[in-house]
């Protein structure tokens, strides 16, 4: 990378950390016993929309916003990506599915009941996943470059992504080392499926749709989730190589 672009999104990276670390400094105050106002608790709402907020005002700076948002909705959608969305629901319905067969806790109930209850996370998951994308990968993928279109970049953009999440995972969810640990491998292989999958389709709305995907179909505890994800990421990879083999 240029020593400018390097700068520019170190600098990114930097406003992104601290400000949405500042949207759970009053969750963090009351944990600790001290009295925060309640109005200041709505800030923690706005943690997912920072990296956009700050992505849109660094494409105003550069007078590149127009041009920014054309290329992220430009691309059509493939029919193999959309086999490749659905794959994805299916494992992780049938790996909640059999989950809750096995503990005997229905974790569809528990969690998308009444059926309006799914229709608004749907909702909710898709929208968020939107906000997330047009900052991570459609802003800082796109501007990442060891390589061009390398496994590198992806890397990069999934570790700094994982980092975000730290206070949410931290403060909010008040998650143990264990469930830390897990949480970071898995933010990484889901980075990596979406991407992989950004870099052969340059639709936001594809790669925002596979994100709510995630968030939505796969309810089993966490440590189940990164294994079947690895191995169905594994037989992914496998299947793409042998077809690039016969293609040539």
């Amino acid at each position: 990378m240029r020593n400018t672009n390097k700068l520019k999104i170190l600098l990114w990276l930097f406003i992104v950390y601290i400000l949405s670390f500042i949207c759970y400094v009053p969750s963090l105050l009351e944990q600790h016993g001290i009295f925060v106002a309640n109005g200041l608790f709505f800030v923690k709402y706005l943690f997912v929309c920072i990296p956009a907020i700050t992505a849109i005002l660094f494409l105003i700076y550069e007078h590149n916003l127009k041009k920014y948002f054309v290329q992220m909705f430009l691309d059509k959608i493939p029919t193999r990506h959309i086999l490749r969305w659905i794959i994805f629901v299916v494992v992780g319905i049938l790996v909640s599915y059999c989950y809750s067969v096995i503990v005997e806790v229905d974790l569809f109930q528990s969690s998308y009941s009444p059926i309006t209850t799914l229709l608004i996370s749907c909702i909710y998951l898709f929208i968020t996943g939107l906000v997330e994308e047009i900052a991570w990968r459609g802003f800082l993928l796109e501007r990442v470059s060891f390589e061009k279109k390398s496994i590198f970049n992806i890397i990069f953009v999934g570790v700094a992504w994982t980092i975000w999440h730290m206070p949410m995972w931290i403060i909010r969810n008040s998650l143990c080392t264990e469930q830390i640990i897990y949480f970071c491998i898995w933010t990484i292989l889901v980075s990596y499926v979406i991407g992989t999958t950004y870099y052969q389709c340059q639709n936001v709305l594809l790669i925002a749709l596979i994100h709510a995907t995630f968030n939505i179909s796969y309810l089993a505890p966490v440590q189940y989730n990164v294994i079947i994800l690895a191995i169905v990421i594994a037989i992914g990879t496998l299947f793409t190589k042998k077809r690039t083999e016969l293609e040539k």
